[in-house]
Formats: C-alpha cells, sequence, structure tokens
C-alpha cells in the first residue's frame, strides 16, 4: 500500500490521471477586475464543474469579514453561465463569496474544494490575519469544505502564472488536500520569481510579525476638541525572521506551505484550565461597593 501520514491521515496515493474534484469555487481578494483568478476557473473548468464567485470590486485586507452577518442581504450577478464555468460577483467581501456559495447559490450541490487566490503579494507570517484571501479559505474550512489560499505571484515574470496554474491544480487534486479534516486548510505563498527560479516545495510553520506597525496622531477632529485623528504609519519589515519559517523559506525561492486551521479553541489551554479550574474565582452576584 502506497501513501504518507498527513494531519495524522494516513493518504493513498493518486494515479495521474484521476481528480476527486467535480466541484470546485475560486474565489479572491482582488475582485473580478483580476485577470489571474479569470484564468484559474477557466483552467480549472477543463476538470471540474467550477463557480467562480468573487467581489465585484478590490476587497484587500478583509480578512475574514462577512457583511451578510450584519446586513443579511447580499446582491449577486450572473456574468458567465456556461455548462462547466458560472462567474459570479458580489456586492460583498472573499468571505461573503464563500458563504453564499455553500449556503445559497451551491447548498444543494455544494463544492469539494475552495481555492483562493491567486493573489499578487505573499501571505507570509502575521499577514493571514488581515489577508481577504486567506479569510476565505478559513470560511470554508471552517463550515468542512476543503480549502487552500494561494499567495504571492507576479504576473508580470514570463510563464509565472501558467506554471502556477498548472501546479496549483495538480496540488488542489491531490490527496493532501481531498483528506483535509473539516477546519483544516492549507496557505501557499509562491515567490515571485521566474518559474525555474523556484527550488522546490516546503510545508512549515508561520514566522512571527514580520512588520513594525506604528500609529501616530495626526490631528483633531474640528467638531469634537475630545476626538483625535490617528494614521498608521508604513510599516518597516523587520530582517530578523524565524529560522526554517514561511518568511524564511520563502525569501530562499521555496513555495511555502501552511497547514492551518479555522477553529481557533486552544485545546491544550482548556485542558490546563479544566486541571486548575480551583483557581478560578468564584461567582457571587454581589455587586462591587
Amino acid at each position: 500500500m502506497i501513501g504518507t501520514v498527513f494531519f495524522g491521515v494516513f493518504v493513498h496515493a493518486q494515479g495521474p490521471d484521476e481528480t476527486w474534484i467535480k466541484r470546485v469555487v475560486i474565489t479572491n481578494d482582488d475582485g473580478i477586475d483580476d485577470g489571474k483568478v479569470v484564468k484559474l476557473a477557466e483552467a480549472f473548468s477543463k476538470i471540474a464543474e467550477t463557480y467562480l464567485i468573487v467581489p465585484n470590486s478590490n476587497r484587500s485586507s478583509s480578512t475574514h469579514y462577512c457583511t451578510v452577518y450584519s446586513q443579511h442581504v447580499l446582491k449577486s450577478e450572473l456574468r458567465k453561465n456556461e455548462p462547466n464555468l458560472k462567474v459570479y460577483t458580489v456586492d460583498g467581501y472573499p468571505a461573503d463569496c464563500v458563504f453564499l456559495a455553500l449556503k445559497g447559490i451551491m447548498k444543494d450541490h455544494p463544492p469539494d474544494l475552495v481555492v483562493s487566490g491567486i493573489n499578487d503579494g505573499p501571505n507570509l507570517g502575521f499577514d493571514w490575519m488581515a489577508s481577504g484571501t486567506i479569510g476565505a479559505a478559513r470560511m470554508a474550512a471552517y463550515w468542512g469544505v476543503p480549502a487552500i489560499a494561494v499567495s504571492g505571484l507576479r504576473e508580470s515574470i514570463d510563464g509565472s502564472l501558467d506554471a502556477a496554474i498548472e501546479w496549483v491544480i495538480r496540488l488542489s487534486g491531490s490527496n493532501l488536500v481531498k483528506d483535509l479534516k473539516p477546519r483544516q486548510y492549507l496557505t501557499v505563498s509562491i515567490p515571485r520569481v521566474s518559474p525555474n527560479e523556484i527550488k522546490g516545495i516546503k510545508v512549515t510553520k508561520r514566522a512571527g510579525i514580520l512588520l513594525d506597525f506604528e500609529m501616530q496622531k495626526v490631528g483633531k477632529d474640528e467638531s469634537s476638541e475630545s476626538t483625535q485623528i490617528w494614521q498608521l504609519l508604513q510599516p518597516k519589515r523587520i530582517t530578523d525572521v524565524d529560522p526554517g519559517s514561511d518568511a524564511e523559506l520563502y525569501n530562499q525561492n521555496y513555495i511555502v506551505i501552511v497547514p492551518m486551521i479555522a477553529d481557533e479553541m486552544d485545546r491544550n489551554l482548556l485542558e490546563y484550565m479544566n486541571m486548575n479550574i480551583r483557581f478560578l474565582p468564584p461567582w457571587t452576584g454581589k455587586k462591587q461597593p
């Protein structure tokens, strides 16, 4: 029996002509005007029923913000309706697009996979907290659909987009992605170099904070003496990164994959706190003096 162990699951090897993906959702945070996501969807449509569901405008750095939770409505427009490729734009954010796909457009025939990206800039280290690309994959994973978020491509480099699309489709069809458990997902960063300069693929941990942020007070609101105006200064990149982390390996021209989980509950801390629950202050219901 040929296979490997991934996330504690034995994974069988897959034949070269097999694919488990019958229905896929493609989304992004750069919106419908980003040609990369359209080309990725067109490529997927050759092997699977493909739904390209993206924001109708650029929604970068939107994390997993989901407007439908607060507004309860989304507007979608069907831009293309072909047998194997349907294109929708949504007046929301990447996470909205995934939520709409799973709970609306495709609720009777859910996707086997969600692919978010390919985004322009890499999402390394602390970047995952702000990324709309990753937020979309996180939303899919939370609802139990295997998902990957792909970032880092420089489309202007000759051959980079075609090479990335070909590899992403092969990654997506692998049993490593198929056997992701509910709430597990992958983030992928592809170096912004020519395809022949990429050294290989590494699965690794996230670096710590890569950017040093600083806020500066720039004035007051003229209508209110007590209201201050703050501005985020251009962050400075930290040069010392964790050895063996995604940032270090990415800078060495490796494609880096980081396994992630959408459920942020800390099971180790849960066990520790239950063992020490006697140290929690008891509830008395009394008012403060």
